[in-house]
């Protein structure tokens, strides 16, 4: 699978809780937000390199301002894409979507959402839905 085609289908399916995400449903577009984020983390650090250059400060405060709305835009609007794909992978595990929440406990609960991301997914149909 490619990574243009996941990065569609991740934005397609942003609010389908329903149903089964194979592994690389979720890693190809982690692969395509860490990109991103990087990228408008690093428009937010232009500023200081506008300083060093030595153009006007005003210049450097607008572009660092309007990457960090950028980020900041971009984190809200992946906030629901990313818990249905994770419910969708743990339907394809045949596990509850539920224990998405188990994300909310910080370092632990997100380190073991991302381990649940590696596992395999359960063969043939389940109670979720069937491949």
């Amino acid at each position: 699978m490619n990574l243009f085609f996941a990065y569609k289908l991740f934005w397609l399916n942003y609010a389908e809780f329903k149903g089964r995400s194979v592994r690389w449903e979720f890693w190809y577009p982690l692969l395509w937000h860490i990109a991103v984020m990087s990228i408008l983390t690093g428009i937010t650090k232009l500023g200081d390199i506008f300083d060093l250059l030595g153009f006007n400060p005003t210049v450097g405060i607008i572009v660092v301002a309007v990457g960090n709305i950028l980020l900041v835009l971009y984190e809200i609007a992946i906030i629901l894409p990313c818990i249905t794909v994770i419910v969708r992978r743990l339907h394809d595990m045949n596990v509850t979507g539920w224990i998405v929440l188990v994300g909310l406990i910080p370092a632990f609960g997100q380190a073991m959402i991302l381990l649940l991301m590696c596992s395999k997914s359960s063969p043939g149909p389940n109670k979720y839905d069937s491949i």
